[in-house]
């Protein structure tokens, strides 16, 4: 009877340790661009052309060929919309077999928010959580990430942590956020290209 029991109490641990584990993940952060919905870790760069964004690489050029299975790119590819850059993409593919570049998985975005475009920022154009942060200062940053962990607080840049995916927000000369990089970790033993 006693070893039935500690047989059962051991199952129950090691279930609740899986459980704990698992919510130490965090929660994927949803960018809305548009009237897509993306899913960081989980879009490809090619969903943001059904935005209208022409997706290239750094100095002009479309991203050809493939990348090859279990690699990621520690270079970015550019989403670009009427001659503006708005977002950098950095991917990886977790898969065994190779895929089209514009076919990896964003596994971080960078999204430069230029104060020289307002018309398309201040229409909430583009929200991370339903939140636009264009515009916005660092106490409003803190209040808008308030169920966040705040791992870094610098006059010029904040960090949230949120179990495997980070949110780094930069604040401009100006007082307002210039930028808004989102990443989840990935395992970097995979080979770069």
């Amino acid at each position: 009877m006693k070893k039935h029991m500690l047989v059962n109490l051991l199952i129950l641990a090691i279930l609740l340790m899986t459980a704990a584990c698992s919510s130490d993940s965090g929660t994927a952060p949803v960018i809305t661009v548009g009237s897509s919905e993306l899913t960081l870790g989980d879009f490809r760069p090619s969903t943001l052309s059904t935005e209208d964004f022409e997706i290239g690489v750094p100095g002009g050029g479309l991203p050809i060929g493939n990348m090859p299975g279990n690699s990621w790119m520690s270079g970015f590819l550019t989403a670009t919309k009427d001659h503006h850059s708005y977002a950098y993409l950095y991917i990886y593919n977790p898969k065994k077999e190779e895929v089209p570049y514009i076919g990896a998985t964003v596994y971080k975005i960078d999204l430069n928010m230029d104060k020289d475009d307002t018309s398309f920022w201040s229409d909430d154009s583009i929200l991370i959580n339903g939140i636009n942060f264009y515009g916005m200062d660092a106490e409003g940053v803190k209040t808008a990430m308030a169920n966040y962990k705040l791992n870094s607080d610098s006059e010029t840049y904040l960090y949230y942590k949120d179990g495997k995916y980070g949110y780094s927000f930069s604040i401009g000369d100006d007082g307002t956020v210039e930028k808004v990089s989102l990443e989840m970790q990935i395992p970097k033993s995979y080979s770069s290209k």
